[in-house]
């Protein structure tokens, strides 16, 4: 990982940005039950029996509990105050106070405030939920927590029997995949998704479980590209957008098998390849003289043509042919509403139908499309909504 890369991880730990992997202290506390605990990998909450538990290193993990449900501490964190953002904004979006900002920062005017500031921000503390000890469910655990912009966020349940459950986020449903007691599911978080708390409810056949989910605001970077840049893009609209919904519809497809959240991706760069992190996943685009406002929807690594783009987990090729934006492309269905697509490059070496294995070559990183230099384009979707790709990444 470049640097420039490394810098941007860092900034978004801060923020509360997990990656995926396997956290012992976290899988002993989950096996084995203990008291709410926070500590250097997250926070983990167990009590009671402990249920079935999975690898994640950022979890909360409900068991059935008698006593009242534990109160989580107050965290303080940073937030880089992004164009557009005024105080109250900021503080309704972070369960804080104006007044709280101005005094934690020193601040001299709460009417005006520099975009690129860091921002300290004490939250308020709120009751983590517990499940009724003779409920239907025996566990439920949550991965990462909280989670940010842009992050896809995994669901483990299990329940005392044979049951299918029901998830909901935010009004909508989600697909959930059961395997005797335990089910399973993942919630993609929009980039441009609002910060805030927004409902998640579970239904096991007549009972419903309900919990406030925190979204918390990411750290991107903002992107003013150039009217020269934007305008062969602004100027072929037609095509632009029958491009975009011909992908919209390829992605909301989701297959009954394949991948599951304790799957794994590698890089689709090899490991000695260098790079630059030159676009990262999810910032703040605006085009030309417009004032609209977009989110970079993958990772663009700049990188030498001819560079080997590699499968980074198994999966069928659905897509393999020029496209007018994206270039040469390659899109791969990873299974469940996993897709992950690679764009501008120089030539395919693959086909539609071809079933790809972890690192065997895609194509060659180009500069095809609407595309200002080498580079690879990565982008993740899962139930069709563009998420952070680097969240997804085995380390």
């Amino acid at each position: 990982m470049s640097d420039g890369a490394s810098v941007r991880r860092a900034r978004n730990a801060l923020a509360g940005l997990p990656r995926l992997g396997v956290g012992l202290l976290a899988v002993v506390l989950a096996l084995f039950g203990a008291a709410a605990v926070v500590h250097a990998d997250g926070l983990i909450i167990s009590g009671g029996s402990p249920g079935g538990a999975g690898p994640q290193i950022d979890a909360v993990a409900l068991s059935p509990a008698e006593r009242q449900a534990p109160i989580s501490a107050a965290q303080p964190r940073t937030y880089v105050v992004q164009r557009g953002d005024t105080l109250s904004v900021i503080a309704s979006r972070n369960n804080t106070t104006v007044a709280s900002l101005v005094a934690r920062n020193g601040l001299s005017n709460a009417d005006r405030i520099d975009a690129g500031r860091v921002l300290q921000i004490d939250t308020v503390a709120a009751p983590l939920p517990s499940l009724p000890p003779d409920g239907p469910l025996t566990r439920v655990q949550i991965w990462p927590w909280p989670p940010v912009q842009g992050q896809t966020v995994a669901v483990w349940i299990v329940a005392r029997m044979l049951m299918t459950p029901a998830l909901s986020f935010a009004g909508q449903a989600i697909s959930v995949t059961t395997e005797g007691r335990s089910s399973w599911a993942m919630i993609p978080i929009a980039a441009l998704d609002d910060p805030g708390t927004k409902p998640l409810t579970l239904t096991v056949g007549t009972t419903a479980w309900a919990m406030p989910l925190p979204i918390r605001a990411g750290v991107f970077d903002t992107d003013q590209i150039s009217a020269d840049a934007a305008d062969p893009i602004l100027s072929e609209a037609a095509k632009v957008n029958a491009e975009l919904a011909r992908m919209t519809q390829l992605f909301a497809g989701a297959s009954q098998d394949g991948w599951t959240p304790r799957s794994r991706f590698s890089s689709p760069l090899a490991p000695d390849v260098k790079y630059e992190a030159s676009s990262p996943f999810g910032s703040r685009r605006t085009y030309g003289s417009g004032s609209g406002l977009s989110a970079h929807a993958g990772e663009d690594f700049a990188v030498a043509p001819g560079t080997p783009v590699l499968a980074p987990a198994v999966g069928t090729v659905v897509l393999a042919e020029p496209l007018f934006v994206r270039g040469n492309a390659v899109v791969i269905d990873h299974g469940r509403g996993v897709y992950s697509g690679y764009w501008h490059m120089q030539s395919l070496n693959v086909k539609a139908g071809d079933l790809v294995l972890p690192g065997q070559v895609l194509g060659m990183v180009g500069n095809t499309g609407l595309s200002t230099g080498a580079h690879l384009h990565w982008e993740m979707r899962v139930g069709g909504v563009a998420v952070d790709p680097l969240q997804w990444v085995e380390k």
